[in-house]
């Protein structure tokens, strides 16, 4: 059976896709429910043993990517109006020092999370509510990003797979991330014509596992389309790098004028 990376997808966060919270809002966006849902079979077949989760709304630091090196994480959706309870998700301290190590030894900088409780984030517990029955017992990596460069970043990534090879376990990693929050006019962060070209061009990279397109993108277009995604993906990217991947948007939508992507990238043997 397969070792290292062996799955790998991108995800939005919107708390109203929660049923719980979104009291029926969650019906506009049906479309990324069902892909949701598609995802969790497919990370499922793959049975994971330590899933990876990259997202832009943890404790994160501007200088250095983080990894969270307690023993475990908690993570409920009560700030949004859930009366659910919460998760509680034990780490993999192995792979953390292995990725730390990788990470350092690539000349990337990396920063470890310390809180005890570490309270997880919707950029985690949104996709986890659909993603959760995957695990099936396997362990939780958070993880956050940067402001250093793409290209950084990338390298962060490829740093992820060295670990996980040497690990020899089989995981996941999965990309948390929103894009563009300016696709309409009332849009929570206004309104940019870029932003519809930033998720077309990204959709379409994606679709074509086309990564130096990605790298490469127009930074004045990104920073006008208002995302929180694309450094999460990035990294995914990188820790997909030399590997035989199958990529496939599952679903995109943007009722609310935020871009929501589902995507899987399956790992071909």
């Amino acid at each position: 059976m397969m070792k290292g990376i062996v799955f790998g997808c991108i995800v939005p966060h919107p708390p109203i896709i929660v049923p719980d919270v979104g009291k029926g809002g969650e019906r506009e966006i049906a479309a990324t429910s069902k892909a949701m849902e598609q995802l969790a079979d497919k990370l499922a077949a793959q049975k994971p043993e330590t899933v990876l989760i990259v997202s832009p709304h943890g404790k994160y630091h501007a200088d250095a990517m983080g990894i969270l090196t307690a023993q475990s994480s908690y993570g409920d959706m009560s700030a949004w109006g859930s009366s659910k309870p919460g998760t509680t998700y034990n780490n993999d301290l192995e792979l953390v020092d292995l990725i730390q190590h990788e990470a350092k030894k690539a000349k990337v900088p990396i920063s470890p999370i310390t809180q005890k409780p570490y309270h997880l984030d919707w950029g985690v517990m949104v996709p986890m509510y659909f993603l959760n029955r995957a695990l099936d017992g396997a362990s939780l990596v958070p993880l956050t990003f940067s402001w250093l460069s793409l290209e950084t970043h990338y390298t962060f990534g490829k740093a992820i797979k060295s670990a996980a090879d040497l690990s020899k376990k089989r995981v996941a990693i999965i990309a948390s991330g929103d894009l563009s929050h300016r696709l309409i006019p009332n849009a929570p962060a206004g309104y940019d014509p870029m932003g519809k070209i930033f998720d077309t061009k990204l959709a379409d990279a994606i679709s074509a596992m086309d990564t130096e397109a990605i790298l490469n993108f127009d930074p004045a277009i990104v920073e006008r389309a208002g995302e929180c995604g694309l450094r999460s993906v990035v990294i995914l990217l990188g820790a997909l790098a030399g590997l035989n991947v199958q990529s496939k948007v599952l679903s995109y939508e943007c009722p609310f004028g935020v871009g929501y992507m589902v995507a899987s990238l399956e790992i071909i043997p």
